[in-house]
């Protein structure tokens, strides 16, 4: 028999939201490396260390080749067709009798087709309401600012090759050189032509270094710089709105309450730093405000995103090439992850669930009746939330793709007792991760060379993922295993695509008249050229500018929200955890724990004053302790760190997600607050292995010893 040829295939990362464009050299069926084309119209080369250890994941030992069912407590191999058979008797009585108690937990990991699929699948096969996805711990408060002001969301409405354009960029919360490493080339050139950067975080992180210039206000606290600055603007004339819009004048009053003395006070910085800022930005021709996690992640992350969006908007500077506003997506197709079905309120193109019209669409093209698409249910927390809950809101059965909220979730600690609760737990993944270990049925799917598929950049660039060896095993693709499952309990219609083609096609033509409309693409016109979105018709161009006025709401105009904002907590002595990503990891970690390429330490980083104030060392463990649980994590000095700010990366089960609320949820984007959470240091408990973190999943820690010093005032 002849070996199989060598050959190269051209496709994405499955990494961050930058998208990177390589070419994977293919050995006898096998991705031997993968090397960075300069032809990537985002990347022009680059692709970071994660990118480029990718491959190495593709046959690891671990890798999930047959179903996994579980029996006497024991997670046991058995066929797809007695998979199948398990998936009908144990969901078939729900699906007719109480559709509602059946959730479906997906990912912005997904290809643009899949996350259409699983949208699909919840809504006309289960025709359960309770469907979302783990984007919702992303972008979701930047997305509802978006939409609020805008009626759309395409979190960076303009190209990563404006921003050199740009004389003054603030990063507020947003750590590229770690989590989208790509985008420094961009941020270089900007300083290249003489522009200014500001990295505006709690930490020094090495995003600071490349910035050059450092402003660390309290964690929680972004939105009150912003409204500072809004209110110098106004001081200073340099208030010149976009567009006409609704709100301004609510908005511009609203700012006079926040003077630099409150709001330097409340923000822990020096009000020259302040006023120093505020000057730079009024000074600016084509200044950029672009929001990471750091202002997102919060109960009130929503009102924080507005406060920076109205300051860009009320100065003039939305829409410009160069200058404006605009959100980084982090997860690798976290931008068409949230346009296509698998948030709880959203039909494809970014339709909404809750307008007539919309829902009139899709079912016409889904060829169901109305009626029986459900209303908006859980969101992604109160999903989890509601897992092995028998009351009225309860879900006894969840389905997971591609998702670990055992690990990312908030309140993990709670949130791995609710999915032990359930009466089935379904997950369909490619590596035994910690949710999938509490699986009572497990499916293996399929990794991101083994599909075909599409997926949307940061910036709305959508792009080929191509297909470069086949699944191991049994394995097989997730699009697959999503229309087993609907045969599997009696609903086939609509699930039956002969080819992934067959589905592609269907995808593109559903989103056709939404917001976010492919309806213009195919393969074919990928293979020429990415795009970015909309683009309606095949003959058409695409839209770089993506928030220039009139914009698609009833009346074509903006509408600005007053932002409200907590008073921070100024008590001395106040310590805060915040949580965030390092560069040699990725989300829960279920890949990149596992690459011996991808070295990276889960400690807690403590600032040296802080530190000597508590007796501790470097490398010492320390326990953390909340109102939701504990972890034991060994110290890292880090002098770049706020003193009363404790950081802990949260790619690790056991750590920093047992430590934080799971109950708490921002009233608009019901973003859990994953920044900010009171902690109090204790001494390790005598039983810690030295410098090993605990990685109990007990969110009851019992007795404590006394402090090594007086624990902190809340």
């Amino acid at each position: 028999m002849n070996a199989a040829p060598s050959r190269t295939v051209r496709t994405t990362c499955p990494y961050c939201a930058v998208q990177c464009n390589f070419d994977l050299h293919i050995e006898q069926g096998l991705v031997t490396r993968a090397a960075p084309t300069r032809d990537c119209p985002v990347a022009r080369g680059t692709v970071c260390k994660k990118g480029l250890a990718a491959p190495a994941d593709l046959r690891h030992p671990d890798r999930l080749t047959t179903p996994l069912l579980r029996r006497d407590g024991q997670l046991v191999p058995v066929s797809w067709p007695e998979a199948m058979a398990h998936v009908r008797e144990a969901l078939t009585p729900l699906v007719q009798r109480a559709p509602q108690r059946i959730g479906v937990f997906g990912s912005g990991s997904l290809t643009n087709e899949k996350t259409y699929l699983l949208g699909k699948f919840a809504r006309v096969a289960l025709q359960t309401p309770n469907i979302d996805y783990n984007g919702r711990y992303c972008m979701a408060s930047a997305s509802t600012a978006l939409n609020r002001t805008f009626g759309l969301d395409r979190g960076l409405g303009f190209p990563l090759s404006d921003l050199p354009r740009s004389d003054l960029i603030l990063l507020v919360g947003a750590n590229i050189a770690e989590t989208l490493p790509p985008i420094t080339q961009y941020l270089r050139g900007t300083r290249e032509r003489g522009g200014a950067i500001y990295a505006i975080d709690p930490r020094a992180t090495p995003t600071a270094k490349v910035a050059g210039r450092h402003l660390a206000p309290r964690p929680g606290t972004d939105g009150l710089l912003a409204l500072g600055l809004l209110h110098l603007m106004k001081q200073w004339g340099r208030i010149r709105p976009t567009a006409p819009a609704h709100g301004l004048s609510d908005v511009l009053w609203h700012a006079d309450d926040y003077p630099p003395a409150r709001v330097a006070h409340e923000c822990g910085i020096p009000e020259t730093d302040l006023m120093t800022l505020a000057r730079a930005y009024a000074d600016a021709r084509t200044p950029l405000i672009l929001t990471g996690r750091g202002p997102e992640q919060h109960t009130h992350g929503t009102d924080t995103v507005q406060a920076w969006l109205n300051l860009a908007f009320l100065t003039g500077h939305v829409g410009k090439q160069g200058g404006g506003f605009g959100t980084l997506t982090g997860q690798g197709n976290g931008q068409g992850g949230r346009e296509h079905g698998q948030k709880n309120d959203q039909l494809p193109g970014a339709r909404s669930l809750r307008d007539p019209r919309h829902r009139a669409q899709m079912a016409a093209h889904w060829n169901v009746p109305e009626s029986h698409l459900p209303s908006p249910g859980h969101s992604a927390q109160e999903l989890l939330n509601a897992c092995g809950d028998s009351g009225e809101d309860g879900i006894d059965a969840l389905i997971v793709l591609g998702s670990n909220p055992v690990v990312s979730a908030a309140g993990a600690g709670q949130i791995t007792e609710k999915l032990r609760a359930l009466k089935h737990l379904i997950v369909i993944d490619f590596l035994p991760s910690e949710t999938a270990q509490l699986a009572t049925l497990v499916l293996p799917g399929s990794m991101w060379c083994e599909e075909e598929g599409t997926t949307t950049n940061l910036e709305g660039r959508v792009q080929r993922r191509r297909r470069a060896m086949t699944a191991p095993g049994a394995a097989r693709e997730d699009w697959r295993i999503l229309c087993d499952l609907a045969h599997a309990i009696g609903r086939p219609h609509g699930f039956t695509y002969p080819t992934f083609r067959d589905l592609q096609d269907d995808f593109f033509l559903a989103t056709r008249g939404g917001k976010a409309d492919y309806s213009g693409l195919s393969a074919e016109r990928l293979d020429r050229a990415s795009a970015q979105w909309p683009v309606p018709r095949a003959d058409g161009p695409d839209t770089p500018l993506a928030y220039a006025p009139t914009y698609p709401t009833p009346d074509g105009l903006a509408t600005l929200h007053v932002p409200r904002l907590p008073t921070p907590d100024l008590a001395p002595r106040t310590l805060h955890l915040t949580t965030g990503r390092l560069s040699g990891q990725y989300q829960s970690g279920t890949q990149t724990r596992r690459n011996p390429a991808l070295k990276a330490e889960n400690t807690v980083q403590i600032h040296p004053d802080t530190a000597l104030a508590y007796g501790l060392r470097a490398g010492q463990p320390v326990t953390l302790r909340t109102a939701h649980g504990q972890a034991t994590l060994p110290v890292t000095l880090t002098p770049g760190i706020r003193p009363d700010t404790l950081f802990i990366p949260f790619h690790w089960p056991g750590a920093a997600n047992l430590l934080t609320d799971p109950d708490a949820l921002d009233p608009h984007s019901r973003m859990p607050g994953f920044k900010i959470t009171p902690v109090t240091l204790l001494p390790a408990p005598v039983h810690a292995p030295d410098a090993t973190p605990d990685t109990s999943l007990t969110t009851d820690p019992g007795p404590l010893p006394r402090p090594l010093r007086p624990t902190p005032t809340h």
